[in-house]
């Protein structure tokens, strides 16, 4: 049976967009479904109203919207997830970090992976992405919250990295990094390395076709193949949802719709639709959220810490306490609009004090009074501008559940208990940045209530990782360690639903990895090495990479 393409790929994020790139630069016929849209850099949510009316999406509704970030909430986790064409790229913190060795050399990993089997992919996709510390900068261009952070972790006697990040730093050039804090809500100058500025556009410059507002909704086997049935999302929401249908063939199908989308889709395929029945029993479980632990952080009375100011992550600083543990704790940075939200929830004890002198000096400098009445020092007075956040990460038990309610929703079942050890001694390292550099802690208001300090134990992550992992076996996990669906030939998922554990490290950089090992096994059946006369090559014609640049958002 003829196919309409010879690779369909589910997802353009990190491991979607990797994919579809190696393998059109191969002379494969490639399709990538998006279910979100193009964005440009003019494009993007800047105003606190432009945020709140384009930046998120509805989550579960058939015709969700505009909007390039998914927050999903869930009992005892909620999930930060990207869509658009790039996914999770278009939002995330831009770090591209490689992690320990032990944790990829660990025994839930399958043998056939380890951090030296990696290493020409993990060097594949940085030279790609163009990661590079803050320090390649000019020193003066250092963020204050990167000192205040570099100075907490030396209170500690120990030494700060600067992390890897993708984004353009060197001064001069017209993408240069404004240092504006914004990269959660997209980059409007172009300066941070996003899929749809490097590998997305190769991958159409080789012929692969990207098909936006396009869900997948079921994937069955046909000779030769498989199908996809995807809704254009595009259709008008009046008609019915069989009116905005269709079907495409493909020799071979990449799962990439990110860890939560992945798992929805093929949980559907086996349970709901049975056109994958053979699927693992092991599908949906594993879930981890990468030990992420968000809205904690120092609160300084006298330092400007200024948290909006600069890359969103800068340094980091990582612990080994127990046999087999890594958490690592990354200064954070919020876009502006987030910095408002924080100077109103902090708590400030004097600042209900401050605000009434402010209003008696603006009265007496109203009539005439000695008293002067200073606009700049009232908003200075945020605690948002002392406080220096925090974005800690970790080993967890990655024992959550993917799996799918009685109205066919997707539901999350994970407890913290199991991880608990670990978010201890975070929160523990976390207090002793903050007492030691001569700031005071404050913990997540999900973790523990700020007035009470009532145990919540909620947490959000960025980083769901897991539930379609690889193993040796299908008693073990969902794929083979090359992506491959166990009793699918063809049928590989490539993003971070293969991680069969947590990496307690920011984990682009090895879902893309992983995502260069998944295309160049499909396509030479060996790995990759130094030096390989069949490394792919990160080049696209600057007439082509400018005009993908600045395509226009579609609708």
């Amino acid at each position: 049976m003829a196919t309409d393409f010879d690779v369909i790929v589910i997802g353009s994020g990190f491991g979607g967009a990797i994919t579809a790139c190696r393998l059109a630069q191969a002379g494969h016929s490639v399709c990538i479904l998006e279910k979100g849209e193009r964005w440009s850099t003019s494009s993007f949510p800047r105003s606190p109203g432009e945020v709140s009316r384009g930046a998120f999406v509805r989550p579960g509704h058939p015709y969700p919207g505009r909007g390039f970030i998914e927050y999903l909430t869930f009992r005892n986790m909620d999930v930060v997830q990207g869509t658009g064409v790039g996914g999770g790229s278009l939002h995330y913190f831009n770090v591209h970090m490689r992690p320990p060795a032990e944790v990829l050399d660990g025994p839930t990993w399958p043998s056939g992976l380890s951090l030296r089997k990696l290493r020409p992919y993990f060097r594949l996709a940085s030279d790609m992405l163009r990661a590079n510390p803050v320090d390649q900068a000019l020193e003066h261009q250092i963020p204050p919250r990167t000192r205040a952070f570099e100075d907490a972790v030396d209170s500690l006697g120990l030494k700060p990295q600067r992390v890897p990040i993708c984004v353009h730093l060197a001064p001069g050039a017209d993408e240069t990094c404004l240092q504006c804090g914004n990269c959660l809500l997209g980059c409007h100058v172009g300066a941070k390395n996003t899929l749809d500025r490097n590998y997305i556009p190769l991958a159409e410059h080789h012929g692969a076709r990207v098909l936006t507002r396009h869900k997948a909704l079921n994937i069955t086997p046909v000779p030769g193949g498989y199908r996809v049935t995807c809704r254009d999302l595009s259709a008008p929401p009046a008609q019915p949802p069989e009116a905005g249908t269709r079907e495409l063939t493909g020799g071979r199908v990449i799962v990439a719709a990110g860890t939560l989308g992945t798992n929805e889709l093929l949980l559907r395929c086996k349970l709901h639709y049975r056109t994958l029945p053979r699927l693992s029993d092991r599908l949906g479980h594993g879930y981890s959220g990468n030990g992420d632990f968000l809205f904690a952080g120092t609160r300084y009375r006298d330092r400007v810490v200024d948290p909006g100011r600069g890359p969103s992550i800068t340094a980091g600083v990582g612990f080994r306490d127990r046999k087999g543990q890594y958490i690592l704790i990354e200064d954070l940075g919020y876009p502006d609009p987030f910095i408002w939200y924080l100077n109103a929830i902090l708590p400030a004890p004097d600042r209900l004090g401050r605000a009434l002198q402010h209003v008696q000096r603006y009265v007496s400098d109203a009539v005439g009074g000695r008293l002067r009445f200073g606009i700049g020092e009232l908003l200075n007075d945020g605690a948002a501008t002392r406080f220096l956040p925090y974005l800690g990460m970790g080993t967890d038990a990655a024992d959550g559940r993917l799996a799918l309610n009685r109205r066919g929703e997707l539901e999350l079942h994970w407890s913290s208990l199991r991880s608990l050890p670990m978010f201890a001694d975070m929160i523990r390292h976390m207090k002793e940045l903050s007492y030691r550099s001569g700031g005071e802690f404050v913990n997540s208001f999900q973790w523990q209530t700020p007035l009470f300090r009532l145990p919540l134990r909620k947490t959000l992550t960025a980083h769901p990782l897991g539930g379609c992992a690889m193993s040796e076996s299908p008693r073990d996990g969902v794929t083979n360690d090359s992506g491959e669906v166990w009793g699918y030939p063809g049928l590989y998922v490539a993003d971070g639903a293969l991680l069969p554990a947590a990496l307690g490290v920011n984990p682009s950089a090895t879902i893309s990895a992983l995502a260069e090992r998944v295309a160049f096994r499909m396509l030479h059946q060996r790995e990759l090495r130094d030096r390989d006369e069949l490394t792919p090559a990160n080049t696209l014609p600057q007439a082509q990479a400018a005009g993908r640049a600045s395509a226009p958002a579609t609708a």
